[in-house]
């Protein structure tokens, strides 16, 4: 944090350093003598922002309009391409095209208005082969110099300078604020691990040499393949071949009892489930248990026909060669031997991991469960990508697995598992995330991205745009937190602009102690 408040320090240095001459804090930059005093129009559409600036007009007499053109989807300057003022009153109207702008952003017209009153001015900007126009707002032009000295021009906002100039340095942005639907969120730390079923460790079944199957290479880490592939075979040493037929017979029977009490119980509680006489937890609960029993089922099947597949050839002048076959289709995601090498009994020779469905697992705090809601729609927040939220739940994505019936005593929490869909592998097995999970509480309220805050000790601020070139700094008492948005309780109002982007050169700006000239050509 302090490296990133250093870094921000020298670039707003550098910022205030570049752009025309530096006056005091006191003098706002605005003091330039006896000269006349300027008005000021800032107005914002969905495509562009425009600041401009003028002295008051005198009828017959070029009046200079300095005008700052901000595409506000770049946040860059509009640096060519014409533009056109179109000034009304009445039935009168009179045009007055730009051909480009002078510099980088900056319109620099030298408006003649017909005759005194007040005309409205329309700023016409070619977009996408049409004119956007821009309604700069009612003038007010006098009838002689005299009058124009004279005449009350209110004040510019108050607040801290930052000009068009530096804002196109670092491309500032801000943004309307609007009401938005809240939704408190519990923060958790929580971790990806692979869906049971959807990963398998290939180990040797016995001590012996691994060989290519049919002269191929192995399967390389990364390559996807198919349930009953064949990836290796195994020349076993015969001393141990003859005991673990037996002992792969014993885990077949064994899994196969215990595939069939899964499967009785779970259709029976489906049964029940379905005359309500059992709840869909428990429901939930038995169909984890059967697809487990499934899973070492298949597993005690495949490693006894390891055997049967080498022909039950355990006379020692007849080659054996066992098969190691993927029992899962997947992604190959290791390889731990290469051919003609000595693994050991029970030693992982390959990994295969189906990535499409993860579970994300989390622990939440004992006081923080009566908090959540029914729904308990949640999104991940992945390390390095603050900010970014990942929705796991809804829309054929995933959904809420199981929520703990018992606190652990150790910790005082309460296991939450959700199941994903992971088809663009955006989470890895055994990544640390932060799961925000959806509670009870939602507000429809004012609310600003987190972007927008400032931390000043132990006071968050942000930054209002009250005109093209002034802020306003809003000490901020916040409320409900949810993806990247903040409740704002107080200090800013439904439909202001609040920086979202460069608030913190704002801030560094506003406490230089140095406020920039302007460097508009007046």
């Amino acid at each position: 944090m302090r490296t990133h408040f250093l870094s921000l320090l020298l670039l707003t240095a550098t910022l205030l350093g570049g752009i025309g001459c530096q006056k005091s804090a006191d003098n706002h930059g605005h003091d330039h003598g006896d000269e006349p005093k300027t008005a000021q129009i800032s107005v914002w559409t969905d495509l562009y922002e425009v600041f401009a600036e003028h002295r008051a007009p005198v009828a017959n007499k070029p009046t200079t309009f300095v005008t700052h053109v901000t595409d506000l989807h770049t946040l860059e300057p509009r640096r060519e391409g014409m533009v056109k003022f179109v000034l009304r009153q009445g039935e009168t109207v009179a045009e007055h095209p730009q051909a480009a702008p002078a510099r980088a952003g900056i319109y620099l017209p030298g408006i003649t208005f017909p005759k005194p009153g007040d005309w409205q001015l329309t700023l016409l900007i070619p977009t996408g082969g049409t004119n956007a126009p821009i309604e700069l707002g009612m003038i007010k032009v006098y009838a002689d110099e005299h009058s124009a000295q004279h005449a009350e021009i209110a004040d510019g906002p108050e607040g801290v300078s930052f000009l068009k100039e530096q804002q196109w340095k670092i491309l500032s942005k801000t943004e309307p604020v609007p009401k938005r639907r809240l939704v408190e969120r519990l923060r958790v730390p929580a971790r990806v691990r692979a869906k049971p079923g959807l990963s398998a460790t290939i180990t040797a079944p016995v001590s012996g040499q691994l060989v290519a199957a049919s002269a191929q290479n192995l399967p390389q880490p990364g390559q996807r393949v198919d349930a009953g592939q064949l990836l290796a075979l195994l020349k076993p040493n015969f001393s141990e071949a003859g005991a673990k037929v037996a002992e792969a017979q014993a885990d077949f029977a064994t899994a196969k009892a215990g595939l069939d009490q899964a499967e009785a119980a779970y259709n029976r509680t489906k049964k029940l489930a379905a005359e309500q006489a059992k709840s869909p937890r428990e429901l939930q609960e038995m169909e984890l248990a059967y697809q487990s029993a499934k899973a070492r089922h298949s597993a005690a099947a495949g490693f006894l026909a390891t055997f049967k597949q080498a022909g039950g050839a355990l006379a020692p002048d007849v080659p054996l060669l066992m098969e190691l076959r993927a029992p899962i289709a997947g992604v190959l995601n290791s390889v731990f031997a290469g051919p003609g090498e000595v693994v050991a009994a029970n030693q992982p020779v390959f990994t295969v991991l189906n990535p499409e469905t993860v579970w994300i697992e989390a622990s939440i705090p004992e006081a923080g469960v009566a908090r959540l809601s029914q729904a308990k729609d949640a999104a991940v927040e992945s390390p390095g990508e603050a900010g970014r939220f990942t929705p796991i739940t809804g829309n054929d994505r995933g959904r809420l697995l199981s929520l703990g019936l018992e606190v652990d005593l150790a910790t005082r929490t309460v296991p939450l598992i959700y199941e994903t869909a992971n088809r663009e592998s955006q989470f890895r097995v055994g990544q640390n995330v932060t799961l925000h999970v959806e509670t009870a509480r939602v507000d429809e309220t004012v609310a600003i991205p987190e972007s927008a805050l400032v931390e000043e000790g132990d006071q968050l601020v942000a930054f209002v745009q009250v005109s093209g070139e002034t802020f306003e700094k809003r000490e901020i008492k916040a409320g409900i937190r949810d993806t990247g948005f903040v409740q704002v309780l107080d200090g800013i109002k439904e439909g202001e602009r609040v920086v979202t982007k460069g608030a913190y050169a704002i801030r560094l700006s506003s406490i230089s102690g140095v406020i920039p000239a302007h460097g508009h050509a007046h």
